[in-house]
C-alpha cells in the first residue's frame, strides 16, 4: 500500500504555446493528488544553461509525466531535437518512472478549429511525427479533453505508486513542515502563471496597438532598429548573428522553451538594456508589452525574416 506522507514529485513535459490550459490542468490534478509537480514556470533564473537545469530537475523527480499536443516546441541546437523530445529521451534513460498522455489527432483537429493553426508544429512536422511515433510505441494513454488528462494522471500515478511501492523516494513530512502551505503556494504559483499564460491563449491580434501603434507596425519598427551583435547560445552552438532589435527580442524569448522564466538566455547587460530601452522585457523577464508581441511574431514568423 502506499504511504499518504509520501509526495511524489512529478515532473510534467510539454510545450506551452498549444497546451496551456491543458497543462494547468495537469498541475491542478497533481496537486490535488497530494502530490508535488514540477515544470518549467516553477523554476527560477540563474547561471547554469536551460539544459542543464532542466536535467537536474528530471533526475530529482519520482516521476516524469509528457503531455504531447500538435507541436514540437523549441529545439535544443546541439541535438537538433526539441527540449520536450530530450526530457522525454532522458527519462527513458533514466530508466525513470513515466507516462505520457497524447492528443487525439480528432481533437487536435477541433481545437485547429477553435484557436488556429499556431498551435500546429508548421517549422518542423517531421520531427513531431517522429518523436509521436516513438511515444505511442510504448506504452501511453490518449486524451481529447481537459476530464480525460485528469483522469489518466490520477490513474497513472495510482499505478506507479502499485508498481514501485518502496522504490519511489519522494518527499515524507515531517511534523516541523508545513507541508499543506507549500502545497498551497504551489497551486498559487502555478495560477498566477496559467493566468498569464491564458491571456496569452485568448489574446485577439485584430486592431491590437502597443503603444498607439499597431503592433505590426511596431514589430516594423523594430526590426528597423538595426544591431550587429554577435551572440553565443551555448550548447557548443554555432555564433548567432543579430542584425536587428526584433530578432535580439524572438531569441531571448525562445531561450527558455517558451516558458515564462527568463533562463539568463543571452546574459548580456547590453542586450537586455537593448530590450529593456524600449519596455520589452522588466528586470529580465517579459513585460506587458514584450508578452503581447510575443506572441504575435509566434503567429507571424514571417515578420522576423530578413
Amino acid at each position: 500500500m502506499a504511504n499518504r506522507n509520501r509526495k511524489l514529485q512529478v515532473f510534467v513535459s510539454s510545450t506551452f504555446i498549444d497546451l496551456q490550459e491543458e497543462r494547468q490542468a495537469a498541475v491542478q490534478s497533481i496537486l490535488n493528488a497530494g502530490h508535488i509537480p514540477a515544470g518549467m514556470e516553477l523554476f527560477t533564473a540563474g547561471d547554469e544553461s536551460q539544459w542543464t537545469i532542466i536535467k537536474r530537475w528530471i533526475e530529482d523527480s519520482d516521476v516524469y509525466m509528457l503531455l504531447l499536443g500538435g507541436r514540437y516546441g523549441s529545439i535544443e541546437p546541439k541535438s537538433g531535437k526539441s527540449y520536450t523530445h530530450l526530457e522525454y529521451e532522458y527519462a527513458v534513460n533514466l530508466k525513470k518512472p513515466l507516462f505520457a498522455i497524447v492528443m487525439q489527432e480528432q481533437a487536435l483537429d477541433e481545437k485547429v478549429k477553435e484557436k488556429g493553426k499556431f498551435i500546429l508544429e508548421l517549422d518542423n512536422p517531421q520531427g513531431l511525427k517522429e518523436f509521436r511515433r516513438v511515444v505511442t510505441g510504448n506504452i501511453c494513454s490518449f486524451w481529447s479533453d481537459l476530464k480525460d488528462i485528469k483522469l489518466s494522471i490520477n490513474d497513472s500515478i495510482r499505478d506507479i505508486e502499485y508498481r514501485y511501492e518502496g522504490s519511489l523516494k519522494g518527499w515524507i513530512k515531517d511534523e516541523g513542515i508545513n507541508f499543506s502551505s507549500t502545497l498551497d503556494e504551489l497551486t498559487r504559483l502555478s495560477k498566477e502563471n496559467s493566468e498569464l499564460k491564458l491571456e496569452l491563449a485568448n489574446y485577439q491580434n485584430s486592431g491590437e496597438k502597443i503603444n498607439g501603434v499597431e503592433i505590426e507596425k511596431f514589430a516594423e519598427l523594430l526590426k528597423n532598429k538595426k544591431l550587429n551583435l554577435s551572440l553565443s547560445l551555448g550548447f557548443d552552438a554555432e555564433t548567432l548573428l543579430i542584425t536587428n532589435v526584433l530578432s535580439l527580442f524572438y531569441h531571448y524569448m525562445n531561450q527558455r522553451d517558451v516558458y515564462f522564466t527568463i533562463y539568463n538566455a543571452i546574459g548580456y547587460e547590453i542586450e537586455r538594456n537593448e530590450l529593456e530601452k524600449y519596455n520589452l522585457i522588466i528586470n529580465g523577464k517579459p513585460s506587458e508589452i514584450g508578452t503581447k508581441l510575443f506572441v504575435y511574431l509566434e503567429m507571424n514568423k514571417h515578420l522576423l525574416e530578413i
